[in-house]
């Protein structure tokens, strides 16, 4: 997914900003053609930018591209049309935000893992703050026990054919919900949480870029001693 309107960047596509040498959407993508469980990806993008983003994708090595479509006025109505251009034999799909190129090919997989075993897993860290349930008044109505709070994150991955008829059980319904797995939660089914260890931090506002900007140095730093 890297259809976004990057609304908090100040109306500079944060999906085409450079992580090192490489633009956000194109290192999350990377991640995924390193996996030999990938078969096939398939990159959302802003209508006006469809034939952009395709000549990068192909120019940085994402060689098991198939598609690049346009994005929809929501994430679902973006999923959707992505979910057109899904080969017939595909039997899983991975939903991932373009703007978490963080991420690790092995947390991939260990998601790939648990969601082969359950029907359907997102990559998610545990809380580690105290959350506060406010009324709409701002004052505090629930402090929920942290230990059973966990922040969902992307990649998440889905049965096909269970995601498909949730989606379409839902209808417009579908557009409300800000993550995948709810689109599942909503129509009873369970969804497997899988712990994931590395930084997978959302690039969001402008100081988000020169963070993910400073891990990835670090990474590169540790990997060259």
């Amino acid at each position: 997914m890297a259809a976004g309107s990057s609304t908090r960047m100040n109306g500079v596509n944060k999906q085409l900003e450079k992580i090192g040498d490489t633009p956000v959407f194109v290192m999350s993508a990377l991640k995924f053609e390193r996996s030999k469980m990938v078969n096939e990806i398939i990159i959302a993008a802003p209508a006006d930018e469809v034939s952009r983003f395709e000549k990068l994708a192909r120019n940085f090595g994402i060689t098991k591209l198939s598609a690049v479509t346009a994005g929809g006025e929501t994430r679902a109505q973006s999923v959707r049309n992505a979910l057109k251009r899904v080969s017939p034999k595909a039997d899983y799909i991975a939903i991932h935000d373009g703007a978490r190129p963080l991420i690790e090919t092995e947390e991939i997989e260990r998601v790939f893992a648990d969601a082969e075993k359950y029907n359907a897993a997102i990559a998610a860290i545990p809380a580690t703050d105290t959350v506060k349930v406010a009324a709409g008044n701002g004052f505090i109505e629930e402090t929920p026990q942290r230990g059973k709070l966990y922040y969902a994150q992307t990649p998440q991955v889905f049965k096909k054919s269970l995601y498909m008829s949730c989606l379409e059980k839902l209808g417009t319904r579908a557009d409300e919900v800000t993550d995948d797995s709810s689109i599942l939660e909503r129509c009873g089914e369970y969804v497997k949480i899988t712990e994931i260890r590395c930084c997978n931090m959302k690039i969001t506002r402008s100081d988000d870029l020169a963070a993910a900007e400073a891990i990835y140095s670090n990474r590169r730093m540790v990997n060259m001693i």
